[in-house]
């Protein structure tokens, strides 16, 4: 392990944290509180100047009036204050040996040219006192093994999933949609303008970071391609990298300058860079989450020949074309796999070539289905299937089949077998809002684990067994 990892990796497990910008009249800062709060990180403290008197408590917290006074040595400190207190928090940080400071505060260099040069001038006094900043304008660390936070009601267990976020709504937005596809993460990391700790370092730290299996990013640019270059080619080869590279079009760079004052560069450059070395691009929230449930669990395959069975004939065409625009081979069935089929499959509206069409009326029959699926998984000329489901299919066939198979299995579900967002409910308190899921289903949880994803439609289930095939056979 490099010195950079060591760093990084003591930030994640820091022992103390104080939070400036915690008030009695509540606030962002209490938000960011009660996220600390809701893990049960073991030693939180409030600054706050403005109050002066001795043992006052907010949302539980002791407050005290300046770092100096809390006595106890502080690896972090989260700065949730307006802007023109920032500079000043920073040198009272390295005064008093604080290791890492996270600046949720906004308004510096992606606002303004002004802004940019406070931005040199914080990693200036950063680098005088040997401190790390990360930020500013970001949410910060979540990191369930550590207690780690940067929003209220966290899911507490940890997963594999790292992902890196220059968005912090955008990284909160990922746990909640995560969640709900019963997906942990490792850490996930918003790092905002990052004027000193950046994309590329937390890159390379995830890269060899042990508990994290499945790297994803939001990302709009990098002030080092060269480096970035390096890292993807390197973890690559024996971690999946899939990145939603935002700014693809001029009007989307012209918003990530003003976001996080990111400089995006040429899309066609990006294209190149991630064909080379096997990076997969995403284009949007919804692809982005279909592709970390296909790499949840993957399971390695040597050939794309796939085969499709669906119940709804339209849907099989349409599954056929998405196989062949994500460059896919449709799989041809042995004679006794065709011959087996016959035997199961209703004579009319159906058909037993590839695509598999088992008609509306074997769809019916959830015993016919099953039957189906371990006829066509099991056929030596089939590396990966794809189904599109019926609402009547039982789920948890599917597990059963893939301990007989061990073939990589993606389904377009004509159900959300997730929780749909309804399920999400927010209660205000203290000037917070807590994510509260009524449920997850184990269902959803046994399908990853076993290289099973579910998605809302046969472009990106295409697109996945096209992109996991691609991982394994990189040249």
């Amino acid at each position: 392990m490099n010195d950079l990892f060591s760093e990084i990796d003591d930030i994640f497990h820091s022992r103390s944290l104080a939070i400036y910008g915690v008030s009695r009249k509540g606030g962002l800062g209490n938000f960011l509180l009660q996220g600390f709060i809701d893990q049960e990180f073991p030693n939180i403290f409030i600054v706050n100047p403005r109050i002066t008197e001795s043992n006052v408590k907010i949302m539980g917290i002791p407050v005290f009036s300046d770092l100096k006074s809390i006595g106890v040595p502080i690896d972090l400190v989260i700065c949730s204050t307006h802007p023109k207190f920032v500079q000043d928090i920073i040198i009272e940080c390295g005064e008093n040996g604080v290791k890492t400071v996270i600046i949720f505060s906004s308004g510096f260099g992606e606002k303004s040219e002004d802004g940019k040069k406070t931005e040199k001038e914080l990693v200036k006094i950063a680098r005088k006192y040997q401190m790390r900043l990360i930020g500013p304008n970001c949410m910060g660390l979540y990191c369930p093994s550590s207690k780690l936070s940067f929003f209220p009601g966290l899911p507490t267990e940890s997963g594999s999933l790292g992902f890196i976020s220059q968005s912090g709504s955008i990284a909160n937005i990922m746990v909640v949609m995560a969640l709900l596809k019963g997906i942990n993460f490792s850490k996930s990391i918003s790092y905002g303008n990052g004027i000193d700790l950046n994309f590329n370092d937390f890159l390379e730290y995830l890269g060899e970071d042990p508990d994290t299996k499945l790297i994803a990013c939001y990302m709009e640019g990098t002030n080092d391609g060269r480096r970035f270059i390096e890292l993807v080619k390197e973890i690559s080869r024996k971690k999946p990298i899939i990145i939603w590279k935002a700014g693809a079009t001029p009007a989307g760079s012209k918003a990530a300058r003003s976001h996080t004052g990111s400089i995006c560069g040429n899309n066609e450059l990006w294209n190149n860079v991630f064909d080379q070395y096997g990076v997969i691009r995403v284009y949007n929230m919804e692809e982005l989450m279909s592709m970390i449930q296909a790499f949840i669990n993957p399971i390695p395959v040597s050939n794309c020949r796939v085969a499709i069975i669906s119940g709804p004939g339209g849907p099989a065409v349409s599954s056929a074309d998405a196989c062949e625009m994500n460059n896919l081979k449709l799989a041809e069935l042995t004679n006794e796999t065709k011959l087996k089929l016959r035997g199961l499959i209703p004579e009319f509206g159906s058909s037993i070539s590839n695509p598999v069409d088992i008609s509306l009326q074997g769809a019916l029959d959830p015993t016919l289905e099953k039957a189906v699926y371990e006829v066509v998984g099991t056929d030596p000329n089939v590396d990966m299937i794809l189904i599109w489901l019926t609402m009547l299919t039982r789920y948890r066939d599917f597990l059963k089949l893939q301990e007989k198979i061990s073939k990589p299995i993606v389904i377009v579900s004509a159900i959300d077998m997730n929780i749909s967002p309804e399920a999400i409910t927010g209660t205000m308190k203290r000037a917070f809002v807590p994510i509260k899921v009524k449920k997850v289903p184990t269902i959803v949880k046994n399908l990853n684990q076993k290289g099973i994803s579910i998605h809302p439609n046969e472009n990106l289930a295409a697109k996945a067994l096209y992109n996991i095939y691609q991982f394994y056979n990189k040249s």
